[in-house]
């Protein structure tokens, strides 16, 4: 199948999942509880097919990511919902930043999503990160330092785009250089498993700083193993320079 046969799948997909979950969206509003059933039951296996493609250029694994981070976004008030699409992210950045690029796609069985939710259920440092900060500035960090993810609250932070903030090191994207040791033991600390609060400085491309405070927590794939680090940053410690994000 060509590229652009795939991109233009991978597109039909994500419109799909996006107008069907509006109308879910709109359904639970009215307290229509048929219509909701038949929705997510129409919703689960686009989803899953959209997961289950292993993708071929760094557009379609943004398409893939951009589609579950407006899913997070947009279920945020539903925990179960914001459980599997997380379990779902975890697996995309296992297939494609975990160390295990040759491997055939991760394929999500709409049968196991229970057991996937309930292993995620167990890391509740991370449900909280994703459940309660998604509003805030959120990135994913691979095992090698680099952004797999970051929310547009992050991505405008660093003056970059979303897609191209994926596969660039956590070093160099206005992190202030006298915070980089300190950056470095804390994902050693979240790769670990640890989970804790952090400080962060950067440096803007207009030469403002801006310091952050935030959380890390380790990013889990089913059964437990850690693919990455969640940073989430929610307030301003201080700002100079004009520096608004």
């Amino acid at each position: 199948m060509s590229g652009n046969t795939q991109n233009a799948n991978l597109l039909y997909l994500f419109e799909e999942v996006s107008s069907k979950n509006r109308a879910l969206q709109l359904a639970v509003h009215d307290g229509d509880d048929a219509l909701v059933s038949a929705l997510d039951r129409e919703i689960h296996p686009l989803i899953t097919e959209m997961v289950n493609h292993k993708a071929s250029d760094p557009d379609q694994i943004y398409l893939q990511l951009s589609l579950l981070t407006r899913l997070l976004r947009e279920d945020a008030d539903d925990r179960s919902c914001v459980l599997r699409h997380a379990s779902m992210l975890a697996i995309l950045v296992e297939r494609y930043f975990g160390g295990h690029l040759s491997q055939a796609p991760v394929e999500v069985a709409p049968a196991s999503a229970r057991d996937v939710v309930a292993d995620l259920a167990e890391d509740e440092h991370l449900n909280e990160v994703i459940l309660d900060n998604m509003p805030d500035r959120v990135a994913v960090v691979t095992r090698d330092y680099r952004y797999v993810f970051a929310n547009p609250a992050m991505a405008a932070m660093l003056d970059m785009r979303e897609m191209d903030l994926i596969g660039r090191s956590v070093f160099e994207c206005c992190l202030v250089e006298d915070n980089e040791t300190q950056m470095r033991a804390t994902l050693e600390r979240a790769l670990s498993g640890a989970s804790g609060e952090l400080t962060s400085s950067f440096r803007r491309l207009d030469g403002s700083l801006i310091e952050l405070k935030g959380r890390y927590a380790p990013l889990k794939a089913k059964l437990g193993a850690i693919n990455g680090v969640v940073l989430t940053y929610s307030d301003i410690v201080s700002a100079s320079g004009g520096a608004s994000a």
